[in-house]
């Protein structure tokens, strides 16, 4: 029956077109969607309602469609007044019939088309008929709504750039079938790792989105998780490969072949910088022996510290969490950036430790406090940092100094500390003079020893700690000649010695 119709409805339509012809035909550039508007020309557009009607003399209208794209679309003629029995077909550009809606539905008021695909873009006719066409009785106005279930992939709509997203500040769009493929850039200052989200915030939407590097190239997807009433999609670590533009693509799923539309959220997210990354140049400061320094580990996964020194000093390094999740690591660089020493974190999970690091020498540092797994590490928060001085290196100016004068008979005080733990006394004698030295601890923990120098700092003789580790001498030394000495009292381990404490030194006469 419906060959028959169209055969009896084909001489009709070519009439109609030719009647037609006056009336301008506009192109769709691309496919938008307006408001909902009734219009009376014979053109239409995605998702705007127009109105026409069927009498006895015009039981059949012509409208045309121009599409940018192969898109998929559904088609609704509904009839709004007298009893037309609405039927609709769609017709290409040689006027060749591509698809019908077979009459009208069970209420005999509706026809549709749902879910055509269109062959490719360009423009169509879509014919509005009475049932029954020439030969049919009834008649009346109707509307008719062309509506894109999905524009195809290629069309402008979806390869369009909607603009900018930038870390931590919320992209709120809407998905339709017109657009559902919606892309923004995104500029990354290095190797930076990423977390991105995509929440629906109306509508039925299945969120997902996609990482696409700058060809093209699809880097991860994020699916819409059914976990989460469908409502999330999610990208939870990215690592990129450099610094430079990234496209973000929000889209939802099965893509063309989907239907869910909605309004969304799009968040981006830094988890940790990239090498490159500016935010990670500079120093967070400079360090200070046995003064606690503070600082946050978050994006910014390590700060550096500058630590400058004149000798080869031995070091202990502390970092405790002082907020936050931390699991901190802290590490010792040498001038060209090479770690010397790491310490990794404890067991408490809440701090890090280098004990008792020896540099090789003067010069400046770098202190780096960082987080376990570095820039894909997950912790973060506040830590203070402690860098305590163990032992002066050789060649501090705290260890050559003469700290005072002892003359025969006299008793001195002295303290032995980190970073003085050797004292130089100077003392005058005489040729053949013979002497005892005493050094007895009187506070702390001084585990002590005793040396005489010559005036050229050569070692002459020199006193170990007796039983009770709190007291060192020399007895019935015979000096060589009339000059000035240096008695040195220092610590037991010298530079990388534990003890420091106050002590009295005296030099006797032998037997008085």
């Amino acid at each position: 029956m419906l060959k028959h119709k169209l055969q009896r409805l084909m001489p009709v339509v070519v009439m109609m077109v030719l009647m037609l012809t006056t009336l301008w035909v506009g192109a769709q550039e691309t496919t938008e969607e307006a408001p909902a508007a009734a219009t009376t020309d014979f053109n239409l557009t995605y998702s705007v309602t127009a109105a026409g009607e069927i009498t006895g003399d015009a039981f059949a209208q012509t409208w045309t469609l121009t599409t940018a794209s192969a898109d998929r679309i559904s088609i609704v003629v509904e009839r709004t007044s007298g009893n037309l029995i609405p039927d609709v077909l769609v017709l290409d550009g040689s006027e060749q019939q591509i698809q019908t809606s077979y009459g009208a539905t069970q209420t005999a008021a509706r026809a549709e088309i749902e879910r055509f695909n269109l062959p490719t873009g360009g423009t169509f006719k879509i014919v509005v008929q009475r049932d029954d066409g020439e030969a049919g009785v009834t008649s009346g106005t109707y509307s008719i709504l062309v509506t894109p279930i999905a524009t195809a992939a290629e069309n402008p709509n979806n390869i369009v750039n909607l603009g900018a997203a930038t870390l931590d500040a919320p992209v709120r769009g809407e998905i339709t079938g017109a657009q559902w493929y919606q892309r923004y850039t995104f500029e990354a200052g290095g190797e930076d790792v990423i977390a991105l989200d995509v929440r629906r915030t109306s509508g039925t939407l299945f969120p997902e989105v996609e990482v696409l590097d700058a060809n093209g190239i699809a880097l991860m997807r994020g699916y819409n998780d059914y976990n989460r009433a469908n409502e999330l999609a999610e990208i939870d670590r990215l690592e990129l490969p450099g610094a430079g533009t990234y496209t973000i693509a929000v889209t939802r799923a099965s893509g063309f072949n989907g239907e869910t539309t909605g309004g969304y959220e799009l968040n981006v997210r830094l988890l940790g910088a990239g090498e490159s990354n500016p935010l990670l140049q500079g120093t967070a400061g400079t360090v200070a022996y046995d003064t606690p320094l503070s600082g946050a580990i978050n994006a910014k996964w390590y700060e550096d510290w500058t630590l400058t020194t004149t000798a080869g000093d031995t070091l202990t390094l502390m970092v405790n969490r002082a907020s936050g999740n931390l699991q901190p690591e802290v590490a010792v660089l040498g001038g060209s950036g090479q770690e010397l020493r790491r310490g990794y974190t404890e067991a408490d999970g809440d701090s890090a430790v280098i004990e008792r690091l020896q540099l090789s020498g003067p010069g400046t540092y770098t202190v780096r406090v960082t987080r376990a797994s570095g820039k894909t590490g997950s912790t973060s928060g506040d830590y203070a940092l402690t860098v305590q001085l163990d032992g002066a290196g050789t060649g501090s100016a705290s260890l050559s100094a003469i700290v005072g004068t002892i003359e025969k008979g006299q008793t001195v005080s002295g303290e032995i500390s980190n970073a003085a733990w050797s004292n130089r006394w100077t003392f005058t004698g005489t040729a053949q003079e013979v002497i005892d030295i005493v050094v007895e601890r009187t506070e702390g923990t001084f585990i002590p020893r005793i040396a005489i120098l010559d005036s050229n700092n050569q070692l002459l003789t020199n006193g170990y700690y007796g039983p009770g580790l709190d007291t060192a001498e020399i007895s019935r030394y015979t000096l060589p000649g009339n000059a000035e000495y240096r008695i040195v009292v220092f610590r037991d381990g010298e530079q990388n010695g534990y003890t420091t404490g106050g002590y009295t030194l005296t030099v006797r006469p032998t037997g008085s």
